[in-house]
């Protein structure tokens, strides 16, 4: 109840009208949200630092406090199993009660497949957005709608109150290298209706949904994490493609309660030019537009809700623009909450962290940054966090949190429901008489020691007496002979396009196996020799794409079949040493069924694969 009285007392200030220095800080604490990813307090360099936070360490608590910080975003560095979650969630909240600080927003990217943040033992992770994608024709929006209860059951008992999900960018570009399979797939209003539902579950269960990445990210060819991607579609594809989802979305009942902003340009949008720190004139991105987040997102398409931006230190944004200006601008241009300004690392850092600070006070006391907007953003944001019932997670004791997380977590109807999604996804794109599999001896392909490990178990769980060999792509030697196939009934090909991260490869390859694999371009060389070769034996052949579907396309007249799952992750378990690793998937799971002829496979694909 104090909670409560005391957003209640803030709301009425700001409507009231406020004025002062103290009241000028809060209001700035209020719309910045940071990261706590790392922290070296021996002073090591920011950029080589990589001690991860996992509790709430005092020079942490003293930002929060001092700056009247109004929210936090956690990686998977910070996260280890669920007492330690609950813990520093906890800590976090317990912080905010004990200054008469409002509850803080502590946000996640939990959108299922390739981006989660949770260990696996934790939470469910599912197989993603186009996975989902692939069972709109036959089941609607059922799975957006179960994932995403599953999603915020989990994440919420955790203590988070915001997810950064779901992604509505419409993927219409096959070389997409930054959003591919986060998205639902090509047809906007599928994607709209698959987003919408997604909002709705997510928020029926009290987490506020980001819906992302505005005014959309899914035609380009530029991750924004490295670089400053330009969407030049014209104006009617704009409408009806990039901007469909989100006005969808806006306009049902349960709209979302935060847009996440792309840094990204759209010249049709808005051709604004400005001097980037090089010196160079750029095109202004979508995070600092006024045109883009007030006058489209917030007056023409009659957005309330709070406009986020995404990660301020990414190269989109920190190459072009310093650090105070990166967030004054986006304030100025509408947005309500400067996502990860700056990354407090050292004690170094922190020193710098209030420099910034007190420069974004200043803007803000001298009107540089608009004071009236000001207090109707952090208006948007107290009453947020008073409908969404912020302060509920601390109402329980803390033991009591985390008993009943160990008890649920991850939580048996949410590992059925991923199990039903990766089946209902599971497509053949095309079959010329070589589905279901015939025969006792295969020779498979994965694209590391995980998968081969997660295929070769699935099979040999459905059929036992099966003689499997299984190479992975990140061992394979292009110079050696191709494997003999004289004795394969039938050869498996999985492919991961594009290439996934050491961290996705399931703790089964160190940092030299990574660094040592032949590249992207040498695997595929190798893969269309083994498939020439298997079609001059007459072995059977099949390709399976386990992320972006499109490479189908690629290997279309060299593999007698292709099958699509759309997701590729495993769950390793026990210790190699110890001679008891383990890894297993759903993906893997449905693929073997599907691929022995045990169950149909029932997905198509939502996006076009090029025949």
């Amino acid at each position: 109840m104090r909670t409560k009285a005391v957003l209640v007392s803030l709301l009425v200030m700001l409507t009231v009208g406020c004025s002062g220095g103290q009241d000028t800080e809060f209001m700035l604490g209020q719309k910045l949200m940071l990261d706590m990813r790392y922290y070296c307090a021996d002073g090591t360099p920011a950029e080589s630092c990589k001690t991860p936070v996992t509790t709430l360490l005092p020079e942490f608590a003293e930002i929060i406090r001092q700056g009247r910080i109004g929210g936090v975003i956690l990686f998977a560095e910070n996260l280890d199993n669920s007492q330690q979650i609950i813990e520093l969630n906890y800590a976090i909240q317990q912080l905010a009660k004990e200054e008469g600080l409002p509850p803080l927003f502590i946000a996640i990217d939990q959108e299922g497949g390739r981006v989660a943040r949770l260990p696996d033992e934790v939470a469910t992770r599912y197989v993603g957005n186009m996975a989902i994608g692939a069972t709109y024709p036959l089941y609607n929006t059922t799975f957006a709608e179960r994932v995403n209860k599953g999603i915020a059951k989990s994440i919420g008992q955790l203590g988070f109150n915001v997810n950064f999900a779901p992604t509505v960018d419409v993927n219409v570009n096959a070389d997409n290298p930054v959003i591919n399979v986060r998205s639902y797939g090509e047809d906007p209003q599928m994607v709209a209706e698959l987003g919408a539902a997604a909002v709705a579950a997510l928020q029926s269960e009290n987490i506020l949904s980001a819906l992302k990445h505005f005014p959309g990210h899914g035609d380009t060819h530029t991750d924004s994490h490295t670089g400053l991607p330009r969407v030049d579609h014209d104006l009617a594809t704009v409408e009806a493609v990039d901007l469909l989802p989100f006005r969808y979305a806006i306009e049902q009942g349960q709209a979302p309660a935060m847009i996440m902003t792309a840094h990204i340009q759209y010249p049709l949008l808005d051709d604004t030019r400005f001097k980037a720190l090089d010196g160079e004139e750029t095109l202004v991105p979508a995070t600092l537009s006024h045109k883009i987040l007030t006058g489209i997102l917030r007056n023409k398409m009659g957005y309330q809700g709070i406009i986020v931006t995404d990660a301020l230190d990414m190269a989109g944004i920190a190459h072009y623009v310093d650090h105070k200006n990166a967030v004054i601008k986006p304030f100025n241009a509408g947005a309500d909450i400067a996502l990860m300004p700056y990354a407090v690392r050292n004690p170094q850092s922190i020193s710098r962290f209030w420099e910034l600070y007190k420069q974004w006070v200043q803007a803000m006391s001298s009107g540089e940054i608009d004071r009236q907007q000001t207090q109707l953003s952090v208006k948007r944001i107290l009453q947020a966090k008073q409908q969404f019932e912020l302060d509920e997670f601390t109402r329980k004791p803390l033991a009591q949190r985390i008993q009943s997380a160990v008890d649920t977590l991850p939580g048996e109807d949410n590992q059925r429901t991923e199990m039903a999604l990766a089946s209902a996804a599971l497509t053949q794109v095309y079959n010329r008489g070589v589905l279901p599999l015939r025969g006792s001896r295969f020779y498979v392909v994965m694209p590391d020691e995980a998968r081969c490990m997660a295929m070769t178990t699935a099979l040999l769980k459905l059929q036992p007496g099966l003689q499997l060999t299984c190479d992975a792509l990140t061992a394979i030697d292009p110079d050696k002979a191709l494997p003999d196939l004289t004795d394969s009934d039938a050869v498996i090909v999985g492919d991961i396009t594009p290439q996934h991260s050491l961290a996705e490869m399931g703790g089964m390859a160190d940092l030299s196996v990574w660094r040592n694999r032949p590249d992207k371009n040498t695997q595929e060389a190798w893969v269309r020799r083994l498939l020439v070769s298997a079609g001059e034996q007459s072995v059977n052949a099949v390709f399976i794409a386990l992320r972006a579907p499109y490479i189908i396309s690629d290997y279309r007249h060299l593999a007698g079949a292709a099958v699509a799952t759309f997701g590729y992750n495993v769950t390793v378990t026990g210790a190699e040493e110890e001679g008891t690793v383990r890894a297993h998937g759903a993906v893997f799971t449905a693929l073997a069924e599907g691929l022995l002829g045990r169950s149909p496979m029932p997905g198509k694909s939502p996006v076009t694969i090029d025949e």
